[in-house]
């Protein structure tokens, strides 16, 4: 038989257990963290294998009250460590609200490698409110893009993406074209760092006037620009200005003939390298779309057509239908567009269809420089209407200049209330939008009130 004092001191023995494993019940684990339910892992940037990346967690409380963080934490089990405490807790999340954590403030202790399997648990050293199995939520697990992350879309629920380009500390969605204006600049890598002085205020300014896209230059994605580059990119993903990359398809300091006319085929190497780049540009930058120029012949299309088969507008329509595939398989709503020349039923010139084009491109967006072709108010609305009539089925967004004159001729720029009184006459015409060149060049009117 027990003597009663050795039963008080086995009780209170069993209640000091008790507390100094944070009332844990044996029989429920879970107990434990029922006080978090309703904090999930929200987004995921793991990096660790990136040359300085940065690694960081978004825990987002999908409840309508504050929940506090003392006693929960982020453990992660992968080829190093199991189960190791990564971050710990402290204070409270508003109902609603998201916490990052980071390797960069080093509130997250050590970084995460996402070329390899990986379990990150949200909750107590024995139980999880929440857990991202990497292995388990992908049927083929691949790393995060360069400039992505992994995300539940929409927030808060069972679906996870890995997406091209992240959403830390916003709403993560798929990119969609409708939720942005369809206003747009043509920008030369030359003009991120004017962008970006005094805290970014003249890209502030074009977000405040209504310019939601900028079709950045292909150069500024070379590698001796990324430093100024990769901060723009950041700094337009908070503005809510969707980056597309200015590539060029036919030309490279001089006109590239896609076709091996005296063989009857498709020079497959260039092709291989549009998408090599197209691929490169989505996946390294998480750029919104792809803009294609020089998506053309240079006026001599009409001599490289040696068969049905292969000819000049079958050259550009595969560049367009390859690009299309390749935007389309990201599965994050990447935008495709492309520059045409402003001249109707000029396929012996140039090779481009646009009613063949706009089956495979979203947006095309032929050049009216008016004052390169001498048009008048009624002219620039008629070719607009044009390619408005034979677009195939895409959107037309009017490309205007924003100077007087022409390249060779020597140019002016234009006040706004010129280039207002221009825009408004494309405008009412059939366009769906409209694409500004330059970046730069000309005062720039607020356009807020597009359609």
């Amino acid at each position: 038989m027990m003597h009663k004092s050795t039963t008080i001191l086995t009780v209170s023995l069993l209640l000091l257990a008790i507390l100094a494993t944070g009332c844990k019940d044996p029989a429920d684990p879970g107990k434990e963290v029922e006080q978090y339910e309703g904090l999930v892992i929200n987004e995921i940037a793991a990096h660790d294998e990136i040359t300085d990346g940065i690694t960081w967690v978004e825990i987002l409380n999908t409840t309508d009250k504050a929940i506090s963080l003392e006693g929960i934490g982020l453990y992660i089990t992968d080829a190093y460590f199991k189960n190791r405490s990564i971050w710990s807790g402290s204070g409270s999340l508003a109902a609603g609200a998201r916490l990052i954590v980071t390797t960069e403030d080093e509130s997250l202790v050590t970084g995460i490698a996402s070329d390899a399997q990986f379990v990150l648990k949200l909750g107590t050293q024995d139980a999880a409110v929440d857990e991202f199995d990497r292995a388990a939520t992908f049927a083929e697990p691949k790393a995060c893009y360069k400039r992505g992350s992994y995300q539940r879309i929409p927030d808060g629920s069972s679906t996870w993406k890995n997406m091209t380009y992240h959403s830390r500390g916003g709403e993560n969605v798929v990119f969609k074209l409708e939720d942005y204006k369809h206003t747009a600049i043509w920008t030369w890598s030359s003009h991120v760092p004017d962008l970006m002085e005094n805290d970014a205020a003249q890209l502030k300014e074009f977000k405040r006037l209504g310019y939601d896209h900028i079709l950045l230059n292909y150069v500024a994605f070379g590698e001796y620009n990324l430093k100024r580059t990769l901060p723009f990119l950041d700094k337009c993903d908070e503005l809510g200005i969707a980056v597309h990359c200015w590539m060029q398809c036919f030309y490279n300091g001089g006109w590239i003939n896609p076709i091996d006319d005296a063989n009857n085929r498709y020079k497959e190497e260039i092709f291989a390298d549009i998408r090599e780049h197209a691929e490169m540009y989505l996946a390294d930058f998480g750029v919104k779309g792809l803009h294609l120029d020089y998506i053309r012949f240079g006026g001599t299309a009409s001599q490289h057509n040696p068969s049905t088969t292969v000819n000049a507008i079958g050259a550009v329509n595969r560049c367009c239908r390859e690009i299309r595939e390749i935007a389309d398989s990201f599965d994050c709503g990447i935008v495709t567009s492309a520059a045409l020349m402003p001249e109707k039923n000029s396929t012996a010139y140039y090779g481009q269809d646009p009613a063949k084009m706009g089956q495979y491109i979203h947006i095309l967006m032929p050049m009216c420089y008016r004052y390169s072709y001498g048009w008048g108010d009624s002219g620039c609305k008629n070719i607009v209407n044009w390619f408005c009539d034979n677009s195939g089925g895409a959107q037309v967004w009017a490309g205007i200049t924003t100077y007087t004159g022409n390249d060779s001729g020597g140019v002016k720029g234009m006040t706004a209330t010129e280039l207002r009184k221009d825009i408004d006459v494309f405008m009412d015409s059939k366009a769906n939008g409209l694409v500004l060149f330059r970046c730069g060049l000309g005062t720039f009117p607020d356009v807020n009130d597009l359609d």
